[in-house]
């Protein structure tokens, strides 16, 4: 059976080379081979195209084998050299072999090199292909560790083009659809950043056909991958939709290409393509197999990535439209408040108790009302990340007993006794509105989950900080929600059965980090929850920054 067999000969001697080349067809090789006898042109040879292996003479004019290998090695390629040479005594066989030689002989004995090089290049194959699957299974634990940085869509295609340059592909580029149905180039990976440039710029000028027989087009439509080991310049001809497009395709240098889909969960996301341009191997179908799976996890990554964006987008717009429904809900809320302030004012003495009562409950339930219009206010404020403080001197003692001075008629409602302890000068300086409004939030947590049992509330002081503990004795907090209970809409319990939109501890805890402390939820001994608000007594910064 005939092989192909491409041979680069380091030879001054043209009749040798004749010679080299009918001895490897007598051994049933196909050879295809260049000449060349300097450094530069070895350099040249080794840079434009692939080699299987390379003969070369022991001594030329300003060159010799030794000076052979070291190119060799220096280009990073690894290709089989045998030196063949009339000059090759024992001494210079050590020599060369030391330097990197895989074997040597002299041309007198041209007859064993058929099966040296059968030999060298099973070794070679052997070798390349352990490095090759070392290779890639370093590049796909890589891209499982490095896909996992970012939520970040674009920041995630940068990593995955970059993925697999140089050690797999001279280039690759990922193409998305935004509408469903066009490629766009997103991210494209090159050593050379000029490179880079010059294909985006292609992309621009002459944009994907999307009707094309192959390429990213074809894969995207058809879902399928595609292997081009070899890419002749008559494709390229045929791929061309204008001389200035048939250059710029010529320019790129393209040899071989991969097309891969990206699929996500429940469609395509877009197409990764890989490409060579140097002097390596085309690719194989074992490469094909390892972009598949590349392609597979980068496309998991993209779509974990696509997702986190609708979500922050969804997020955003839920943000924007709480701030604008609060803000509209603000000013005829305030009013139909002192409205109904006033005929409270008038029924006491005017009318009868039963009206008075019922004004003061619609009054109630109007301030309730205007207290989760300022939570959703509030909210917005912590969408970008800051919380304004409006610090003042607050005995903390006074500010706790007026807020249960405000829930007693709830409390009696609910059926349960508030019990107030209070050590006296608990002073600091805080934010009066931003205190009320944590100490409000645990209260009223307190009688939601509490009914019909007692809820006790303290004022403890401390040498750097001052407390206020909240307990009951109602449902109690399971283990696991101690924390989820302070996260944005989090809720240890059904909200269909409490109610409630989920933000108070939210914002309690927002606002006490805002003045520097802390607040924490904790299983009370004999059942029930135990708040704990945390503040402390130097003075916080008036406008701090609050992770949302």
């Amino acid at each position: 059976m005939t092989r192909s067999l491409r041979a680069l000969l380091v030879e001054d001697n043209p009749d040798d080379r004749v010679l080299v080349e009918r001895e490897l067809r007598r051994g049933g090789f196909e050879v295809q081979s260049i000449r060349v006898q300097t450094a530069e042109e070895l350099r040249a040879a080794l840079r434009n195209e692939p080699w299987d292996i390379i003969l070369s003479d022991y001594r030329l004019p300003g060159f010799d084998a030794p000076a052979v290998l070291g190119v060799v090695h220096d280009s990073g390629l690894d290709i089989p050299v045998i030196v063949v040479s009339g000059s090759v005594g024992e001494w210079e066989g050590v020599e060369v072999m030391k330097a990197g030689a895989r074997d040597y002989f002299p041309k007198s004995l041209l007859t064993r090199l058929p099966a040296a090089v059968s030999r060298e290049l099973e070794e070679a194959r052997i070798r390349h292909e352990r490095a090759r699957g070392e290779r890639d299974r370093a590049l796909l634990a890589n891209a499982s560790e490095v896909l996992a940085r970012s939520l970040d869509f674009q920041e995630t295609l940068d990593h995955v083009v970059h993925l697999p340059v140089p050690e797999l592909a001279d280039w690759c580029a990922v193409y998305v659809s935004e509408d469903g149905k066009a490629l766009r180039l997103a991210a494209l990976a090159h050593e050379d950043p000029e490179w880079v440039r010059r294909g985006f710029e292609a992309d621009r000028l002459f944009p994907l056909d999307p009707g094309a027989a192959s390429g990213p087009a074809y894969v995207w439509r058809s879902g399928e991958s595609q292997l081009v080991s070899d890419v002749p310049s008559s494709r390229l001809e045929v791929l061309a939709r204008s001389p200035e497009h048939l250059r710029a395709l010529l320019g790129m240098g393209l040899r071989s290409a991969i097309h891969v889909p990206l699929l996500g969960r429940a469609r395509r996301l877009g197409v990764m393509t890989l490409g060579i341009t140097g002097s390596r191997q085309g690719f194989t179908p074992v490469d094909l197999s390892v972009a598949q799976e590349l392609a597979r996890r980068a496309a998991l990554a993209l779509e974990n990535a696509r997702l986190y964006r609708e979500a922050q987008e969804a997020i955003r717009l839920r943000d924007e439209f709480l701030a604008v429904a609060a803000h509209e809900l603000r000013t005829p809320l305030t009013t139909l408040g002192l409205q109904l302030g006033t005929l409270v004012q008038r029924a006491r003495r005017e009318s009868s108790s039963d009206l008075v009562g019922r004004l003061e409950r619609g009054l109630r339930q109007v301030r309730r009302l205007g207290t989760l219009v300022e939570t959703l206010l509030d909210v917005s404020r912590l969408s970008t990340g800051r919380l304004p403080l409006s610090l003042e001197r607050v005995d903390l003692g006074e500010l706790v007993g007026e807020v249960l001075e405000r829930f007693e008629a709830e409390a009696q409602a609910v059926g349960c006794a508030l019990k107030l302890e209070v050590a006296p000068g608990v002073v600091g300086q805080w934010d009066r509105m931003r205190v009320e409004q944590g100490v409000s939030s645990l209260v009223s947590n307190a009688l939601k989950f509490g009914p019909h049992q007692p809820v006790e509330v303290r004022v403890v002081p401390g040498a750097e900080v001052a407390r206020v503990v909240v307990e009951d004795r109602g449902i109690g907090i399971p283990e696991d929600q101690l924390e989820r209970i302070f996260e944005r809409f989090g809720r240890a319990v059904s909200s269909r059965s409490y109610g409630g939109l989920g933000l108070g501890l939210y914002l309690t805890r927002r606002a006490a980090e805002a003045h520097g402390g802390r607040v924490w939820a904790e299983q009370r001994p004999g059942g029930g929850a135990r708040f704990t608000l945390e503040l402390p007594l130097r003075a916080a910064s008036p406008a701090a920054e609050v992770p949302a």
